[in-house]
């Protein structure tokens, strides 16, 4: 991957939720649901815009960049939505933690040795996440603060949401994320082909009204001010 000087990426770090309570059995279906989540990332969102293969070390941890830094919580989100869909038996939920700045360094095929603002940003966030939430947003000091504390709050909010999704929930909302129509929802996100009515009261019940108006704030104002910062 190329790093652009002076150009901000966003880095989402985060890790699994109470991993350290699963069974053997549990972890290694953990596992899969990684890895699937990171083909589900890499295919639907493309090489443009996620440069390099998402990493997963620790077993339980992960890492990648978003190319677009506005796009970062729509990614961000979507990845939540596909780990909370996978594991049927056991409720799990990941941190999310995104950085946005400045790459300094990335080795080749090494995203974890990579260093810089975004990567320093979205580490420090992880570790200062309250355990109340499972989601944050850290900017350049350079931004501008009150709009950094607005967007902050509104990745909370949305994370107040995401929190109490069913597996069905995830699913309709990971569809939704990519712009998809519910008639596509129900055909592509879902194992068993369900009704548009039926994923029109997921996303409701998900609170996605809520959360697109969210999203869209935040990708206009980190779209529209990533070159000022």
């Amino acid at each position: 991957m190329l790093i652009e000087k002076g150009k901000r990426y966003a880095v989402l770090t985060g890790d699994i939720v109470g991993s350290s309570r699963l069974s053997a059995t549990e972890r290694a279906r953990l596992h899969e649901i990684l890895i699937s989540s990171r083909k589900s990332v890499l295919e639907r969102f493309g090489a443009g815009l996620v440069p390099m293969k998402p990493e997963i070390f620790r077993g339980d941890g992960w890492q990648f960049i978003v190319a677009d830094s506005s796009k970062s919580l729509r990614v961000g989100l979507f990845f939540r939505a596909s780990v909370r869909s996978g594991m049927r038996q056991k409720r799990i939920d990941t941190r999310v933690s995104i950085g946005i700045g400045t790459i300094d360094f990335l080795p080749r095929n090494n995203l974890s040795g990579g260093d810089g603002e975004a990567f320093r940003l979205s580490g420090e966030a992880l570790e200062k996440l309250h355990k109340s939430h499972r989601m944050a947003v850290a900017l350049p000091q350079s931004s501008a603060s009150d709009m950094s504390a607005a967007l902050d709050v509104i990745v909370k909010l949305i994370d107040l949401q995401a929190g109490n999704w069913t597996e069905s929930q995830a699913r309709a909302v990971s569809g939704a994320l990519l712009g998809l129509k519910q008639e596509a929802i129900a055909k592509e996100c879902f194992a068993k082909r369900i009704t548009q009515q039926s994923v029109a009261q997921h996303l409701d019940r998900a609170g996605w009204n809520s959360i697109e108006l969210g999203i869209a704030f935040f990708e206009e104002f980190v779209g529209v001010t990533h070159s000022t910062w």
